[in-house]
């Protein structure tokens, strides 16, 4: 009978070892994994910064290019120096208006993509009601400029919505408080 539950003590302790060993392995993978998640999550987080920074970056472009316009048409004799003046004071006021990444939301989006898409309008329709434009070539150039960079605003956006969704996919399998949850363009 000794030897029965000597035996049965000695399996008993083999079977414990051997699940000890197995859950020290499993800590190990699911360390390892997390690890890998958190490295890919801050690569994640590089490219939505990359295409914030790029969507900025060309929209800051398209208001120095409507500023530009504003002073390349104030040169011609003809111009509205009113509107002129309170296009100046609008195009001015436009980068206060912006949304960040920390304050993204559909009001924010919209209040500026209407602020914006009012100012180019208008600027535009001075541009082509201004006596003697066709003269100052550079107005047309830099219509087209403006125009481009609207459009590449935009692209830019859905950019950084893609890299957005990955990361905040990515979010939830990492475990970690580094890093929260993104808000998109599309506002999910």
């Amino acid at each position: 009978m000794n030897k029965l539950i000597l035996s049965c003590t000695i399996v008993s302790f083999l079977f414990l070892i051997a699940c000890s060993e197995q859950k020290t392995e499993e800590t190990k993978t699911s360390a390892t994994e997390n690890n890998l998640a958190i490295v890919q999550l801050k690569s994640l987080d590089d490219s939505c910064v990359k295409a914030w920074t790029m969507m900025v970056s060309s929209d800051d472009q398209k208001i120095k290019d409507i500023q530009r316009l504003i002073q390349e048409i104030s040169y011609i004799p003809s111009h509205n120096e009113k509107l002129v003046e309170k296009l100046s004071i609008q195009t001015k006021e436009l980068a206060t208006l912006r949304y960040t990444q920390e304050d993204l939301n559909s009001d924010k989006i919209n209040a500026y993509d209407a602020a914006t898409d009012s100012l180019i309008k208008a600027i535009f329709d001075l541009k082509r009601n201004t006596k003697g434009v066709e003269q100052y070539t550079l107005t047309e150039e830099l219509e087209q400029s403006i125009r481009a960079a609207d459009g590449s605003v935009v692209n830019y956006r859905v950019l950084y919505d893609v890299w957005v969704k990955k990361f905040n996919a990515s979010l939830e399998a990492a475990k970690t408080d580094e890093f929260k949850k993104k808000t998109t363009f599309e506002i999910i």
